[in-house]
C-alpha cells in the first residue's frame, strides 16, 4: 500500500490463502507505520553513534517475523544481528531464510531459540553463540511488542538483564500501557480474547513507569514518550506522506489508541568519549 518499504514482508509474513487480502482500517495502518518508522529512526541514530570502524550488536528480543535486525544489516557492514525467540519461532525464521542470504550474512547474524522469560536461559544463549559476543561493543536492543506480554515481574528480569552487560548501548522497546482507564480495560479484554493478555503490561503500566524501569535496572537515563509525541517527532516529510495513502477523520480515536502505546529507551552512555549523548528520537 505504500507506507513502509520492505521486501523481505513477503517470506516471513506471506499473504493468507482465505481471501482475507491483510487489511486493517486507516488508523492501524497509520499506527503500524509509526511504530515501525520510530524504531528504525532509533535504530539508525545508534548506528550513526558508532564509529564506521567498529562493530556494533543488535539484539532483537522476542524477535517474531520481524525483519529490523535484516534491515540493519542491509545498510551498516560494521554490525551484528542476534534475533532471540522461543525454538519454534526461530526454526521457523531460519526456515523462512533462503540459502544465499545465510551464507551472505555468515556469522554476523545468527537466530537463537530461547525462552527470554528465563534469564539463565538468555544468559546460555549469549554463551553459546557461534562467535563470542562482545559485551564491550555498542549494543542495541529491541523489544518490540514484547516486554507487555511476559509473565508479572520478567520485563524486569529481561530490562535488568541488558542494562547489567550493554555498558556502551541501548534498549528500544514499545509496549502498550495505561491498562486501568476505559479504553485500557477495552485494550486488554481485546487481547485476553485472543489468547495472548498483556500479563505483564502492569511492570509499567505508565509513561512513568517504563521510564522508571530502565533507571531502576541498569540503565543510566531514559525516555518514554506516548505514540501521540512519537508521531509528533517523526519525519514531517514523511509523515506527509503517509498521511496522503488513507485519509480519515477520526481523530479523536486515533489520539486515544496512540495514547495508549508507548516508546521507550534506555540509554548507557559515555559523556566522555560522547557515545549515545545525542542519541534521541
Amino acid at each position: 500500500m505504500g507506507y513502509l518499504e520492505d521486501d523481505r514482508v513477503d517470506a516471513f509474513a506471506p499473504s493468507t490463502s482465505n481471501g482475507d487480502d491483510g487489511r486493517h482500517p486507516p488508523l492501524v495502518h497509520r499506527g503500524y507505520w509509526a511504530r515501525t518508522a520510530a524504531v528504525r529512526a532509533l535504530t539508525n541514530a545508534f548506528a550513526s553513534s558508532v564509529d564506521a570502524r567498529e562493530t556494533f550488536n543488535v539484539v532483537n528480543v522476542g524477535c517474531g517475523y520481524d525483519t529490523i535486525g535484516l534491515y540493519v544489516l542491509d545498510r551498516h557492514s560494521n554490525a551484528r544481528v542476534v534475533e532471540l525467540d522461543h525454538e519454534a519461532v526461530a526454526t521457523t525464521r531460519r526456515r523462512k531464510m533462503s540459502e544465499a542470504e545465510k551464507k551472505a550474512r555468515g556469522d554476523a547474524y545468527a537466530v537463537v531459540g530461547c525462552d527470554i522469560r528465563d534469564v539463565e536461559a538468555l544468559r546460555r544463549a549469549f554463551d553459546e553463540l557461534p562467535r563470542v559476543f562482545d559485551w564491550s561493543a555498542p549494543t542495541l536492543v529491541i523489544a518490540e511488542c514484547v516486554l507487555a506480554y511476559l509473565p508479572p515481574g520478567k520485563s524486569v528480569d529481561v530490562v535488568k538483564f541488558f542494562g547489567d552487560r550493554a555498558r556502551r548501548g541501548a534498549f528500544v522497546a514499545y509496549d502498550p500501557i495505561e491498562p486501568d482507564d476505559a479504553f485500557g480495560r477495552q485494550m486488554m479484554r481485546n487481547v485476553e480474547s485472543r489468547g495472548c493478555a498483556f500479563a505483564g503490561i502492569r511492570d509499567a503500566p505508565t509513561v512513568d513507569g517504563v521510564r522508571e524501569r530502565f533507571l531502576a535496572n541498569g540503565w543510566r537515563r531514559a525516555v518514554a514518550l506516548d505514540m501521540n509525541e512519537t508521531y509528533a517527532r517523526l519525519d514531517p516529510v514523511e509523515r506527509a506522506r503517509v498521511e496522503r495513502i488513507e485519509r480519515f477523520d477520526e481523530f479523536e480515536e486515533w489520539t486515544l489508541i496512540m495514547s495508549h502505546y508507548c516508546v521507550s529507551y534506555g540509554v548507557n552512555d559515555d559523556v566522555s568519549d560522547g557515545f549515545l549523548v545525542d542519541f534521541n528520537l
